[in-house]
Parts: C-alpha cells; sequence; structure tokens
C-alpha cells in the first residue's frame, strides 16, 4: 500500500529521524539547503540521481523514498550465508522465485505452528 505522504515528506521524516538539520542532511549530496527545503515543501521534486545518492548516502529503500512501500532502511543480509542467498533470489526468473518464497513460507509456517 502506497504512503500518502509525498516524497519531500518522506525526506523531511528521514532527516528528522536522523536528527539532522538541513544544512548537515545537504552536505555530502551536492545540493543546496535551499533546494532540499524546496523538495520538503513540496514546491520541486528531487530527480532520479538525487534519490539514489540519498538511499546510497542514508541507507534507505528506494522503493520507501519513492513511494512509501516497504521499510525505510534497506534490509540487508546478516551473514555470507544471507548475501547469497538472497543474490540467488534476486537472480532467479521471477515465478521460480516465487515458488521457491512460497515453499520457503510454508516450511517456516509448519516449523512455527507444528504440524496441525
Amino acid at each position: 500500500m502506497e504512503s500518502k505522504k509525498t516524497i519531500g515528506q518522506r525526506i523531511r521524516e528521514l532527516r528528522k529521524e536522523m536528527q539532522m538539520k538541513q544544512a548537515d542532511f545537504v552536505s555530502g549530496l551536492s545540493i543546496s539547503r535551499s533546494y532540499l527545503s524546496k523538495i520538503e515543501n513540496g514546491d520541486e521534486q528531487p530527480g532520479r540521481e538525487l534519490l539514489i545518492r540519498m538511499c546510497s548516502e542514508f541507507g534507505i529503500s528506494l522503493d520507501w523514498l519513492t513511494s512509501g512501500v516497504g521499510d525505510m532502511r534497506k534490509a540487508e543480509a546478516q551473514n555470507d550465508e544471507e548475501a547469497l542467498l538472497l543474490y540467488a533470489f534476486r537472480s532467479m526468473p521471477r515465478d521460480e522465485a516465487e515458488t521457491h518464497l512460497k515453499l520457503m513460507l510454508q516450511r517456516v509456517k509448519k516449523d512455527v505452528i507444528g504440524d496441525a
């Protein structure tokens, strides 16, 4: 479900969560404080490159930033095995990935709930 917040409102939310002033927030983004203010207030729309820089700089999800979908923070692998599993999953054709995901979720549900 998409968030009703604008990109600018989500950027402001991120900045406030990080307890940063606008001047501090823009320091690694190569934009002015006044431009950030215009984005946060909905007077300007950030370009694709700026959105990608923000995601990289602050470790946030592009999906969340652009649409409000998902978690703000990127999910990261906890170890090498998880990283390999994530890589394999992302490399599969979509239908195959969905099949594997359903099987894994059934297994987890069975392990948590037990045989009913």
